[in-house]
C-alpha cells in the first residue's frame, strides 16, 4: 500500500461547525431533532490543495477539539504520511485522543489529510492503495420523518429499489407499535431485504423483541445504549436474524468489545469517529480474522472507498435520498452529484457547498434519485 509523500508539508488545518436546520423535526421516539450540527474539517497543503470531511458533530465540540487539540501537533508531525502522522500523535496524546469529541476531531482530520494528498496526485484515495473500486451491497435508509405511517412507508421501498438499492433500513418510529407496523409495511412490498435501526430506543432484549419479534429482517440494529453488552448478549440469543451494532461508538474499544464479547453478527463501523481511514487499516487483519462483516454508517464518500481498500467484507453501504434530512449535508452534496461530475472525481470524490454557519437543509420531502455507480 501506498501513503507516504515526500517533501510536502501542512500549512493549515481548520474545523468548522455548520449546522443546518430541518424542514421538518425528525422524531425517533422521544427523540426530536430540529437540525443536524456538523463539523466539517479542511487540510491545506502548502501547494494550496485542499482536503476535507465531515460528520454530525452531535452537539459535542468537535470543531475546537481540532483547532485547540489536534491542529498545531498534527502539522508539526506530519511528514507526507498519514498513517505514521496519526499513530505518533494518538501516542503523544492518547488520554486526550482515544474517545469522544477529541477522537470525531481526529478522525476528521486523518480523512481530509487523506482527500487533499489524493487530489495533488489527481486520483482518488482508493487508487493511492491501488485498490480497485468494489461492487458493494448499496442499502436505503428509509421512512423519515419517522413520524410517517407505514401506508407511507410503500412508495419509498420500491423508489429506492427503482434508484439502485438492494436493500431499505427504517429508523425506530414515534412508538414501539408504529415501529413494528411500518417494518412490516416495509416487508410487505417483498421487494427487497429489510433492516431496521432501533437507535437506542429500548431499555431491555424483551423491549426490542415486542418490535422486532417473528420479523424475517436483515438486521436488527442499536437496539440499546453504548455500553450495554449484557443486554446485546441476551438479545442476540433470543433473536433468529443477524443483530448489529456500533453507530458512533466513539472510543477505541471499538469493535473489539463487541468482537471479543461474540455480542453482534455484523459490525457497525464509521471511519469519521472511529479513527478516520489510517485506523481502519490498521484494524483491517484483526477484522478479517473475527470473521464479521461491517456495515458503515452513511457517509458513503469515504466509505465506499475505505471498503474498497480494505480486505475485510463489507455488508453494507448507505445512502439517504436529498430531502430525507438523515444526513442533510451528505443529501446535499448528492443532489449536486451529476452536475460536478467532471469535476469531482479526485480525492473522496465529493465538493462541498458554500455554507454559511446556519443554513437549510433541503425542503420537499424525500427525492430518490439514481446511487452512484
Amino acid at each position: 500500500m501506498i501513503s507516504r509523500v515526500d517533501s510536502i508539508k501542512i500549512t493549515a488545518i481548520v474545523g468548522r461547525r455548520v449546522t443546518l436546520t430541518l424542514p421538518q423535526p425528525v422524531e425517533l421516539g422521544s427523540y426530536v431533532i430540529r437540525a443536524r450540527s456538523f463539523c466539517i474539517a479542511t487540510v491545506t497543503l502548502e501547494d494550496g490543495t485542499v482536503g476535507s470531511a465531515f460528520a454530525l458533530d452531535r452537539g459535542a465540540p468537535v470543531a475546537e477539539a481540532i483547532n485547540t487539540l489536534i491542529a498545531k501537533p498534527y502539522q508539526e508531525l506530519f511528514k507526507g504520511d498519514p498513517l505514521a502522522t496519526w499513530d505518533v500523535l494518538l501516542r503523544q496524546a492518547s488520554a486526550a485522543l482515544s474517545s469522544g469529541a477529541a477522537l470525531r476531531g481526529f478522525s476528521l482530520v486523518d480523512l481530509a489529510t487523506h482527500d487533499a494528498i489524493a487530489r495533488r496526485e489527481k486520483r482518488t484515495v482508493a487508487e493511492r492503495f491501488n485498490r480497485p473500486m468494489k461492487k458493494l451491497a448499496k442499502w436505503a435508509v428509509i421512512g423519515y420523518p419517522p413520524s410517517r405511517g407505514p401506508e407511507e412507508i410503500a412508495w419509498e421501498v420500491k423508489a429506492a429499489v427503482e434508484a439502485g438499492a438492494v436493500g431499505v433500513k427504517l429508523p425506530v418510529g414515534k412508538s414501539p407499535e408504529l415501529t413494528r407496523e411500518r417494518i412490516i409495511a416495509a416487508l410487505d412490498t417483498r421487494l427487497c431485504p429489510v433492516a431496521t435501526d432501533l437507535a437506542w430506543s429500548c431499555r431491555t432484549p424483551s423491549d426490542a423483541i415486542k418490535i422486532v419479534g417473528g420479523l424475517d429482517l436483515a438486521w436488527v440494529e442499536d437496539p440499546f445504549i453504548p455500553g450495554s453488552l449484557r443486554e446485546l448478549r441476551n438479545l442476540r440469543s433470543l433473536l433468529n436474524v443477524p443483530l448489529a451494532s456500533g453507530d458512533d461508538e466513539a472510543h477505541l474499544y471499538h469493535p473489539q468489545v463487541f468482537i471479543e464479547t461474540e455480542a453482534v453478527d455484523i459490525l457497525r463501523m464509521d471511519a469519521t469517529c472511529q479513527g478516520g481511514l489510517s485506523r481502519m487499516l490498521q484494524l483491517d487483519d484483526y477484522l478479517v480474522d473475527s470473521g464479521l462483516s461491517l456495515s458503515w454508517h452513511v457517509y458513503d464518500a469515504w466509505h465506499s472507498q475505505i471498503a474498497s481498500i480494505m480486505q475485510t467484507p463489507t455488508f453494507s453501504i448507505e445512502y439517504s435520498a436529498p430531502g430525507a434530512s438523515v444526513d442533510p449535508l451528505a443529501e446535499l452534496i448528492f443532489s449536486r452529484k451529476k452536475d460536478l461530475e467532471a469535476t469531482d472525481n479526485h480525492g473522496w470524490q465529493f465538493i462541498l457547498p458554500e455554507l454559511a454557519d446556519v443554513s437549510m437543509a433541503l425542503d420537499g420531502g424525500t427525492r430518490w434519485i439514481p446511487l452512484p455507480n
